[in-house]
């Protein structure tokens, strides 16, 4: 085989391709004489005596308006289903885990209640039986109640000297219980109107009842100040209707009220 040879075949090839390309029975035509020509073979024929071996396209059943479509499968309209869940299923799901992040929280807050609590009954039994002191637990929160008659004069802010122990046992339990939020002291006092010269009203006289507690506690290097917090509630919170005296003086007192 010669190069020109050669390149006649290279040339006849590509008339193949771009005939085949383009779906035009005339250009087949054409270009199919031209290539037997250059091969020397008769025009190509059907196997069908007196019958041409193309066909015209027209004259077939081909749809050519879904050309490229269906093409070995029936074409779907599929519709791709969502990965993971759905927003119902997903908001679920994190109220789930936000029951239970909240359920793990809890059980944490009432360990550490529990420790506190058992500490100070340990600590401060005796304190608790004679009544200068009240160990009060509400949900997550540890309550010590002072009543009035061991920590204060009627009308002082002054600290008297026996309860002043008795809140140094306190800060060294309060100390030694790991995940303790806030320590909140407020000072209460009954609704009879008080004016003086140290004090204008009950506001003034229950926040610095408060105020002296926490410069106790603060005696005590070791805590930490940044979760005390001084509260004045006059008598907004009581505990009893202040209708006798006895009432009046429970409802005097100061409380150390610790969150978890």
């Amino acid at each position: 085989m010669t190069f020109t040879d050669m390149l006649m075949l290279l040339v006849v090839m590509f008339v193949l391709f771009l005939s085949f390309s383009e779906v035009d029975s005339d250009s087949f035509k054409q270009n199919a004489g031209a290539i037997s020509e250059a091969f020397n073979q008769p025009p190509p024929t059907s196997i069908l005596q007196n019958s041409s071996a193309i066909v015209e396209l027209s004259k077939t059943n081909i749809d050519f308006s879904t050309r490229g479509k269906n093409v070995g499968f029936e074409a779907k309209n599929v519709e791709l289903e969502k990965i993971g869940t759905s927003d119902s299923d997903i908001e679920k799901e994190s109220e789930s885990v936000k029951k239970e992040s909240e359920s793990v929280k809890k059980e944490k807050k009432d360990e550490i209640s529990k420790n506190l609590e058992s500490r100070i009954q340990k600590s401060l039994n005796n304190e608790i039986e004679k009544g200068h002191m009240q160990l009060i637990k509400k949900e997550d929160i540890v309550i010590l109640r002072f009543p009035e008659k061991v920590t204060f004069q009627l009308g002082s802010a002054d600290l008297n000297q026996g309860i002043e122990s008795v809140l140094d046992k306190v800060t060294d339990v309060m100390n030694s219980v790991n995940g303790i939020k806030k320590i909140v002291v407020a000072g209460h006092s009954d609704s009879l109107p008080i004016s003086n010269y140290e004090f204008r009203s009950n506001w003034d006289l229950s926040a610095a009842r408060a105020v002296s507690v926490v410069h106790r506690l603060l005696e005590n290097k070791l805590i930490d100040r940044n979760l005390l917090v001084v509260i004045g509630l006059a008598d907004t919170e009581p505990v009893l209707p202040n209708t006798t005296y006895a009432n009046r003086a429970a409802n005097r007192r100061v409380e150390i009220k610790v969150e978890f």
